[in-house]
Parts: structure tokens; sequence; C-alpha cells
């Protein structure tokens, strides 16, 4: 079989070797003529899967790597009779340590603690689960909104979107969703930004689209104690500079490019193909991945919970590199270009299990709240 398949799908051509020829291309450069003879086309976020795209090719399955799938368009897959996977939750919990992260620095930075403020979660699914129960741990309280999944469970451990707004922190994590019961495009407009608290702090990790980047600005001018921190964007690659400005802090689209999300995207995918055409086949990333940089940490006694937590958390990620490699990014006067430079070469960042952290044994509190994050503890 011949397959198309973007560039930064990691270990794309070692999974799929067995399978096929594995051909690669730069997911946004990607076109018609590249899939005019394959018969398996694998992409990421940045290629729009549609008819256009695919149209007398001989393509049989389409998979991509992601857990968003807004740039597909299923419905005429399905009625041309391709198969279609995506790779729900791959890189969840690589989304749900960058808002950990983002918050610590926010704390250090404007000198709060983690425990004096409420979150308000708005959809509750792959991420933002897993952001609930990172959070939790850490001693937070967690309000929790999210309509469809409301209904479909009949629960009523839900808060309404007017409680979640006046949270201390409100962070965002819905799929995009034009139509249908429950649109979020431009979700976030004037009238949401106007009922958060006067030093609210928003977070954006679902799609630039959910945000009216416009509204924003205007909000963020008129309330400036209050902190929007943006890893998605509106019209990406070619993203407005005025909204980077008023971001406290801002990434290039990567919240959730730990190299073991996108490793699992990879794995996920061969199952995908491999069900869809009953191979006997199977790939597995752990054979291949390499070790973290790092991999331990050790504390002393010496060392207080919040700390630890801290070094621990930025030892694996760092959102100030992101910012600052994106607001540089600005200077260039090829904008587009360099938002898509800083995604295709990002520096390879791994999640918290990879790193085993030892303590004292009688730092149980400690001990939890590293657990519950993720990390491996051992205590001696």
């Amino acid at each position: 079989m011949h397959i198309i398949a973007d560039e930064n799908i990691p270990y794309v051509r070692e999974a799929f070797a067995a399978i096929g020829e594995v051909h690669t291309v730069h997911g946004r450069q990607l076109n018609a003529e590249h899939v005019r003879n394959a018969d398996i086309l694998l992409v990421r976020s940045v290629t729009p899967v549609n008819q256009q795209l695919l149209q007398n090719s001989p393509v049989r399955f389409v998979g991509t790597a992601t857990i968003g799938v807004d740039h597909v368009d299923q419905v005429w897959l399905q009625q041309q009779g391709i198969g279609f996977a995506s790779a729900p939750g791959c890189n969840a919990n690589s989304a749900a340590e960058y808002v950990v992260s983002v918050l610590l620095i926010l704390a250090q930075r404007h000198g709060f603690r983690l425990t004096e403020k409420t979150v308000g979660i708005i959809g509750c699914g792959n991420v933002g689960s897993r952001v609930y129960q990172k959070l939790t741990a850490l001693g937070m309280h967690c309000l929790r909104h999210d309509p469809p999944l409301a209904a479909r469970s009949n629960s009523h451990d839900f808060a309404s979107l007017q409680e979640v707004l006046r949270a201390d922190v409100v962070t965002v994590h819905v799929p995009l969703q034009t139509v249908g019961q429950y649109p979020t495009r431009g979700l976030v407009d004037a009238s949401f930004l106007q009922q958060l608290s006067a030093k609210a702090i928003f977070i954006n990790t679902s799609r630039g689209e959910v945000v009216n980047e416009a509204a924003l600005q205007q909000q963020l001018a008129y309330a400036p104690k209050q902190i929007a921190v943006l890893d998605v964007w509106q019209n990406e690659p070619v993203i407005n500079p005025d909204t980077v400005v008023y971001s406290s802090l801002a990434t290039p689209h990567i919240a959730g490019y730990s190299f073991d999300g996108k490793v699992r995207g990879t794995e996920m995918l061969v199952e995908a193909v491999t069900q869809h055409f009953q191979l006997d086949y199977r790939w597995h990333a752990a054979e291949v991945i390499p070790p973290p940089p790092i991999t331990d940490l050790h504390f002393s006694d010496s060392i207080n919970d919040e700390q630890a937590i801290y070094q621990a958390v930025t030892c694996c990620y760092d959102p100030r590199s992101d910012d600052a490699a994106l607001r540089r990014s600005l200077q260039d006067s090829h904008r587009a270009e360099s938002f898509d430079h800083l995604r295709k070469y990002y520096p390879t960042r791994r999640e918290f299990s990879t790193l085993r952290v030892t303590l004292p044994t009688h730092r149980h509190n400690l001990a939890a709240q590293l657990s519950g994050l993720g990390f491996q503890v051992i205590t001696v």
C-alpha cells in the first residue's frame, strides 16, 4: 500500500514500514497531487481533509494523529466509503500538564497560592477531565461545565456557565463546533469576557476560533488586571501579534505537543489502520522511544511542598521558553512560516510520568500531590 503522511507524525516511517511504502510531506503543503496514488493518508491538524483534497484519489483510509477532528470532513469521507480514525486522548495528558505548568508560573509571578483559587473548567472530555484530576490533586477547588456531557450522563455534578465564569481561573477545553445544539465557535465573546472576575485568569488550549480575539483584546485593555494565556489562535499560522502582546503567556499551539503524546498518537493510528485493513501487525512505541533527558529528582526534607511541586513540574516543562520563542518570531517578516517552524521543530518535551521523584518517607501530602500530577514517586 502507498501511504502519504505528515512528516511531523513521529516515527511514522518506522511504524508503517511493514504496512506499505511511506512518503512524508509537510502538512500545510499537502495537496491533491500528493494523494493521487495513495491508499492511506495520515495527517495532523494543519491539513484540511475534504473533497477538494481527495476527490478522484484512491485513498481508502484517513487517520489524524490528533484529538481534534474539525479539519476533517467526516461526512464526505463516510459518503465515499473512506475509513477514518482519530487519536482521541493521545495528547490530552500533555495539554493538562500545560495548564498545571502555566498556573504554577503565574502563581510565582503574581504571588498567589493555587489552593486560594477556584478553577472553572469548560469542557470535561479527554483534556478537561485530566485538568480536573490534576488540579484537584493540588488542592484547587474545580467547577466543571459541560452541557453535552451533563445531558448524556444525567448528572447534577456540573456548574452553570455563570457559576464557572465567576471562578478565579477559567480554562477552556472544548472541540470546535460550528453547528448543532452546543456550538463553540465564538463561545468566548464580549458577553462571556465581561462576566469574568476583575483578576481572572483565562486559559485557552482548545481552538483559536473558540475566542473572539477582538473582544478579548478590548476586555484586557479595559481590565488590565485580568490575565490571558493563549496557546491557540485565530487564522493560524497567520496570527494577530496584537493578541500576543495582550497575553501574559503566549505559545504556538503546542500545549499537547509532548513527545509522549505525539508518539501515542502514532501508535493509535497503527492500531486503527491494522483494524481497518484486518492486518496482523502491532507496533509498540515503548520499543523505540528514547529515555527522557532527566530521569530522577531527589528532594531532601528542607524543601517545602510548593517548591518541590514547582521544581518537578518546570523540570519537565516551563512554558516561558515557548512564550519567548513565539514573541521573538513576531519580529520575523515571515510570521506564518515562523509559527509553523516553531511547531515543526518543537523541542522534545517529556511528560511528568517519565520523571521519578524521590522523597523522605514521611512527606505523605507531597507524595500524594506529585502522584496525582502523574509523577513516579518513591519514598525512602
